[in-house]
């Protein structure tokens, strides 16, 4: 569409051109607290780590690395090396250890020992070379799915599609960059983050932070000194501090779920600007986007995308985004609108419909329900299995008045409490039958629902 090609008035690079001298030696590229990267510290640390990378014979090499910037550096000399970047998502000895024949070697910057050789950062300097080699026509990366409702799923990704998806991406927004910096709480080791923390900004050649963002007050201090685009995800800003105005953000984007309307209305008033949501998964990338002007506003389909119904009710995503075969089943429950195919409506996934004792039980609805209380800030329901039955269970985020009300009167009471708001409301089948109260609903890097985490509270 001519609407999502990238602007005249915006000059973006295919990654193949990152190092190239279209960009000016002193060039900003990325910054911390202490310091700055320039262009020409960037190609030399690349070429570096190629002279390091030459002296091996590992071809698929894990990324574990929390700075940013040395993620940059590394993914640019494996694939300048004809190698394979293999981006697992998380940094967890245990989960590394469960996919150790995903990769042959490793890169990091923390005080990981995998059985398998590792290269740390920062690396000793090899022999330098001058000249980079020759850029592989068919590059990609590994991606592994969230794991959020199960277990993590190997994803190719060629460099290509991301590389449309950045054009896509500079198309829409690109000329409200202008000398913008990028800052992330999501890491780039997600299709998110990937896409939005690392390919945007350095194919639009604008600078982003080393260190990921972790609290509100060092986003005040950022966006006092800098005007930044902000890439986040609902963990986060849902957890604003109202009282913390920050100076207005350039723009804000928010993935790993949908925002509440209250959450993204006090995005707006904290940081001057509404989120713009994006809605993908790692198979497909981005899918819509949508700002919510209005309470569960609609999504809008990105570019060349369009949805396709199928004959058992599922709903296929038609994607030059998708390789190789540009279709993709989707998990979510989508409402179409017949006489306008560019917006829907996102219903939530489909795998969250569950049978117990042959009824159809939405444990999307159960959560819904419970925070319609004001004794709930957030709830969280699963299915759990014990003794060969499935039952319903519940992890609860107290607000400030449950936890009032569980001091005054007791847990026994507070779940009795909630037990009856479920039965004007859903079938004796679908009343959890184990509870948890925890103070927040554990998360994995890319800010979704750790699943294996929430199983384990009912071991």
């Amino acid at each position: 569409m001519d609407s999502q090609k990238a602007s005249a008035s915006v000059i973006t690079l295919p990654m193949c051109q990152w190092l190239s001298t279209e960009r000016s030696e002193d060039h900003l590229v990325a910054w911390s607290e202490n310091r700055e990267w320039r262009q020409y510290e960037f190609r030399l640390d690349v070429l570096s780590l190629i002279a390091s990378l030459s002296a091996t014979s590992h071809s698929r090499w894990a990324l574990c690395l929390e700075d940013n910037y040395s993620f940059a550096v590394a993914l640019l000399a494996l694939i300048y090396s004809g190698k394979t970047p293999v981006l697992p998502g998380h940094f967890r000895p245990a989960v590394l250890a469960e996919q150790q024949n995903e990769f042959d070697a490793l890169i990091t910057d923390l005080p990981l020992s995998p059985d398998c050789p590792v290269l740390r950062i920062p690396f000793a300097p090899q022999a330098m070379l001058t000249v980079l080699p020759e850029w592989p026509q068919d590059a990609s990366v590994i991606l592994f799915t969230s794991g959020s409702t199960g277990k993590p799923q190997r994803i190719v990704k060629s460099v290509s599609c991301l590389e449309l998806e950045s054009q896509w991406l500079c198309g829409l927004w690109g000329t409200e960059f202008t000398d913008a910096r990028f800052a992330a709480t999501v890491a780039p080791h997600h299709m998110y983050g990937l896409s939005f923390a690392f390919m945007l900004p350095l194919s639009l050649g604008l600078p982003f932070a080393t260190a990921s963002v972790k609290y509100h007050e060092q986003l005040r201090s950022l966006a006092a000194a800098y005007s930044l685009v902000f890439i986040s995800s609902p963990a986060f800003l849902e957890r604003l501090d109202p009282t913390l105005n920050t100076p207005k953000l350039r723009h804000v984007f928010s993935a790993g779920g949908p925002l509440k309307h209250a959450a993204a209305r006090l995005v707006e008033r904290t940081c001057g600007d509404l989120p713009t949501e994006i809605y993908g998964t790692t198979e497909t990338g981005i899918i819509a986007f949508r700002r919510q002007y209005q309470p569960d506003g609609v999504w809008t389909l990105f570019g060349d995308i369009a949805f396709s119904p199928c004959p058992d009710g599922n709903t296929a995503l038609v994607s030059p985004l998708v390789s190789p075969s540009g279709h993709f089943t989707l998990s979510d429950e989508i409402r179409m609108r017949p006489s306008d195919p560019r917006h829907f409506e996102l219903l939530g996934r489909k795998d969250r419909i569950v049978k117990i004792a042959e009824q159809r039980v939405s444990l999307t609805e159960i959560e819904q329900r419970l925070c319609q209380r004001d004794l709930l800030s957030e709830a969280s329901v699963l299915t759990v299995e014990k003794r060969g039955r499935v039952y319903v269970a519940a992890v609860l985020v107290l607000s400030r008045s449950g936890e009032q009300f569980l001091d005054s009167q007791g847990q026994a009471a507070l779940l009795d409490n909630l037990r009856q708001t479920l039965r004007s409301w859903i079938s004796p089948v679908a009343l959890p039958r184990y509870w948890r109260i925890v103070a927040a609903i554990p998360l994995n890097q890319q800010g979704k629902r750790s699943a294996a985490e929430l199983q384990e509270m009912f071991l």
